[in-house]
């Protein structure tokens, strides 16, 4: 899926444990990936414009939740910008570009690539799915790795472990939590470098999302092209930060953390904080300064988390 995932279990445990859990994620990586040509999303993508597929039941409970989160995200999470990933390069060996230069710098396309959730139809039964039109492509990238850290998470606790931290590249699963402690020691990221923690909460039974452009961009005649889309505009997300948003299971927080990044500070600290939902943005100012905005959720969630950042503004 393009990045890299560790466990950590906090207690004595078979190997197999470990075992297990990394066969579930490679398991689904060879369904849900678009970084895979073999891969089950692949085919789909390939035949499902010209007929219906019958999905395995992981790939049509993958592209049924999307959707889901798509028609309550109002589009800002949309798991059909796989025509735009194309687009763009932002997937090794892609070229950058049809004409050259990535979309963010170049021309808008004369004839518009087809993005949109409600492109994609599904069977009421026997787990078909169907494109309605020539092109359109689904992309799992921003939600796969919450599904996969849910479906790992379930392999452990299955195997008997109570108290885990799942670690996938970006966003955390926590299982439990360590003994005598509030939950597990997770470092929140300054937006800038990825490498260099800004402040540390403490996640229990809970996790953790972090989505920023800057991460996996590619290089473009015109600039960085950051891998993060915007639906609506066929442009990458504007911001030019960090978004972290909390929820009980990798899923959620996923998808979440796609759609309030494309939302940007304004409108998705307002979108979250009507519905309680745990969310901070972080963003530097042209002089290097550390600002932030976060939702009551996040502050209640995680008391005291910004005493470490030093000078912000909410």
């Amino acid at each position: 899926m393009g990045t890299r995932l560790s466990i950590t279990i906090d207690e004595p445990v078979a190997e197999q444990a470990f075992d297990d859990a990394f066969d579930e994620v490679a398991r689904l990586e060879g369904i849900l990936s678009n970084w895979k040509a073999t891969s089950e999303l692949a085919r789909l993508n390939a035949r499902a414009a010209r007929a219906d597929v019958v999905c395995s039941p992981d790939l049509y409970r993958a592209i049924r939740v999307s959707l889901e989160w798509a028609e309550k995200t109002g589009g800002a999470f949309d798991p059909t910008v796989e025509p735009l990933v194309r687009a763009l390069g932002l997937r090794p060996g892609d070229e950058i570009g049809r004409t050259g230069q990535p979309l963010a710098a170049g021309p808008v396309p004369s004839a518009p690539l087809p993005v949109g959730w409600r492109h994609v139809r599904l069977g009421r039964s026997d787990r078909l799915v169907r494109f309605d039109a020539d092109g359109v492509g689904i992309d799992l990238g921003g939600i796969g790795k919450g599904i996969a850290l849910d479906a790992a998470a379930r392999v452990l606790a299955r195997d008997g472990v109570r108290d885990a931290l799942l670690d996938f590249g970006g966003q955390v699963l926590a299982l439990g939590r360590p003994r005598g402690s509030r939950g597990w020691a997770v470092g929140i990221a300054d937006p800038g470098d990825r490498e260099e923690p800004v402040t540390v909460v403490p996640v229990a039974d809970l996790s953790l999302a972090t989505s920023g452009n800057g991460e996996r961009s590619v290089p473009g005649p015109g600039g960085p092209v950051g891998h993060i889309l915007d639906p609506a505009t066929g442009r990458p997300a504007p911001f030019d930060g960090s978004l972290t948003v909390a929820a009980a299971e990798g899923t959620s927080a996923d998808a979440l953390s796609t759609a309030l990044f494309v939302m940007g500070p304004a409108r998705g600290v307002a979108w979250a904080e009507r519905r309680g939902i745990p969310a901070l943005y972080l963003w530097r100012d042209r002089d290097g300064r550390l600002h932030h905005s976060a939702t009551r959720a996040f502050d209640a969630r995680f008391q005291g988390w910004s005493a470490s950042i030093g000078r912000t503004t909410g």
